[in-house]
């Protein structure tokens, strides 16, 4: 099964995960004068192409600690 791809003007690719961040913070611009279908030219602006030649945060794996199990005190031993 493929991706879906986003291509810029000169040649870099980008999932559309990726291309939908950079356009929700105001990155690339779309060149809206051509039908979606038959390939609208984007532009990635500066500020763009610095965030994306960042690393990308990651998660490290994460483990959850093992617990101690709480056992149950008779009322008596509290007082």
């Amino acid at each position: 099964m493929g991706a879906t791809r986003v291509a810029t003007g000169n040649g870099t690719r980008v999932s559309i995960a990726t291309y939908r961040a950079l356009d929700n913070r105001g990155l690339v611009t779309a060149d809206t004068t051509t039908p979606l279908y038959t390939g609208q030219k984007i532009t990635v602006t500066q500020d763009g192409h610095r965030a994306l030649a960042q690393p990308r945060p990651w998660s490290a794996p994460t483990s959850t600690p093992a617990t101690t199990p709480v056992t149950a005190v008779a009322e008596g031993a509290r007082r």
